[in-house]
């Protein structure tokens, strides 16, 4: 499922797009979205689908992160069903999800690399930028790292039982994974600061705002509004 998220060259006009017009117009419509009422919802429908477009080429793993999302949705949907509320429910299913599709498409359409480069100038903490950089970037090795030390406990016989001993060795592979994360940022932190890191990453390639990227955020504003004040 997680192949989903990452950047894969094919997004056509969208992949093309400065990715601060693509952040702010997806924003603003994801926004709109949320507001909306179910009527105002679908006529969202046709412009997410076309945004969409570029995450047919991996329907399948489309269909499992969208299951995997709506398993956690289904509580609240269920939830409102129960309070008498179907048409509640109906709009926080369909809101959800269109908003779903335009955060995939977003990601799958700009690196992530990108995508943080654009929030920097969009002026978010520079702190938070960080974070987030440094997560996406060791997440992988965490979870290879996991991964290596649940199968070497399976070497050794072991199988996941609803009992203590499961328990103490999901603890101890846990603990482990916490010492090895922590010496591993230690030692990122001392490697940067022998290559003379002053809290900000140097950039080499800058974005250059063409008539398309003002054009599509026009749009998308303009798409949004309409169909709040029309619907």
């Amino acid at each position: 499922m997680e192949e989903l998220y990452s950047y894969q060259t094919g997004g056509g006009v969208v992949e093309s797009l400065d990715p601060r017009f693509k952040i702010l117009s997806f924003l603003f419509l994801a926004w709109a979205i949320a507001l909306s009422s179910l009527k105002e919802s679908l006529a969202f429908l046709p412009a997410v689908l076309l945004l969409s477009l570029p995450l047919i080429k991996r329907l399948r793993e489309l269909w499992k992160t969208v299951l995997f999302a709506d398993s956690f949705l289904l509580l609240v949907v269920l939830s409102q069903l129960f309070l008498g509320s179907p048409q509640v429910a109906l709009e926080v299913f369909v809101r959800s999800n269109l908003i779903l599709l335009l955060s995939l498409s977003l990601l799958t359409t700009t690196p992530t690399f990108e995508l943080l480069h654009a929030l920097h100038h969009l002026k978010v903490p520079n702190s938070l930028l960080q974070v987030a950089f440094l997560t996406y970037r060791y997440l992988h090795e965490v979870k290879e790292r996991y991964l290596k030390s649940l199968k070497s406990a399976k070497c050794r016989g072991f199988s996941p039982r609803t009992d203590s001993f499961t328990y103490k060795t999901y603890a101890s592979v846990i603990g482990s994974l916490i010492t090895y994360s922590f010496l591993k940022a230690d030692r990122v932190y001392k490697a940067m600061e022998c290559r003379g890191f002053s809290g900000y990453f140097p950039v080499f390639r800058h974005f250059k705002a063409t008539a398309k990227d003002f054009i599509f955020l026009a749009a998308s504003i303009t798409y949004g509004a309409l169909v709040l004040w029309k619907f």
